[in-house]
């Protein structure tokens, strides 16, 4: 997928105490090797990994009816702005969900095989220290792209990606602004410039090089998640649920 998701002099993804939930926790595989350990309740976890490395999952929703529930996990790659899911059944039976792609059933471990999996894996922060920021296009298919840290990290460390699909480039920055009016990244090759116009509550952008000012189409970061995660080829390994998709 080209560029990682833990860019070079990133922080790194950091050790998660279970030790005061570890015996609430319920341990499940599914046939492709993925290992999954929840914590249901009113303040739900997931951690998910392929080997001995679980990573913590965003939780953006639950539910629960009776002994059924559900909990609901940011999953950047899968359309239509679908969460991944966990889902305990009313039958009992459980369930990874991606949207309806890539659905599996899940195998409860229990007894001393679960504790194992606990004792031994290591549980992880998120993989992901980046959220998308801006994101624009040109006529000609090029696109303009900005993430940045998460707020936990200070919500600073812009970057700046330019190019089609696949092929993007780090564009070096040499300056920031950002105030009222909007954000100006500038960079060795132009500036991009970001301005929130209040006439008429819409955005422009900008892709300023020299002379030669190029329009670029606003695009909605929520909608596009797919094609920033996935198509753009800037991140790689996300460590969420539905990676594959």
């Amino acid at each position: 997928m080209g560029l990682t998701a833990i860019a070079s002099g990133d922080p790194k993804p950091t050790p998660v105490d279970l030790k005061l939930v570890k015996d609430k926790l319920l341990v499940f595989q599914d046939a492709q090797g993925g290992t999954y350990v929840v914590l249901p309740g009113d303040e739900p976890a997931v951690f998910y990994g392929t080997a001995k490395v679980l990573y913590k999952q965003t939780v953006v929703g639950r539910s629960a009816n009776g002994d059924a529930w559900t909990i609901n996990t940011w999953a950047p790659r899968v359309p239509d702005l679908h969460p991944a899911q966990i889902e305990r059944k009313a039958d009992g039976t459980f369930e990874r969900s991606c949207g309806g792609a890539d659905d599996v059933g899940l195998t409860q471990i229990t007894g001393d095989k679960a504790k194992q999996v606990i004792e031994k894996s290591s549980f992880l922060s998120p993989v992901l220290m980046r959220i998308p920021y801006l994101l624009a296009r040109d006529e000609a298919g090029i696109y303009y792209y900005v993430d940045r840290f998460g707020s936990k990290l200070g919500g600073k460390g812009f970057r700046v990606f330019v190019g089609k699909k696949g092929a993007m480039k780090a564009m070096p920055l040499t300056d920031v602004a950002t105030d009222s009016a909007g954000d100006v990244f500038s960079t060795k090759t132009g500036d991009l410039r970001f301005v929130r116009t209040s006439e008429d509550s819409k955005t422009t952008m900008s892709w300023v090089r020299g002379e030669k000012t190029t329009k670029l189409i606003n695009l909605d970061l929520d909608v596009n998640s797919p094609l920033i995660f996935r198509d753009l080829g800037i991140y790689g390994f996300t460590g969420t649920l539905c990676e594959n998709i």
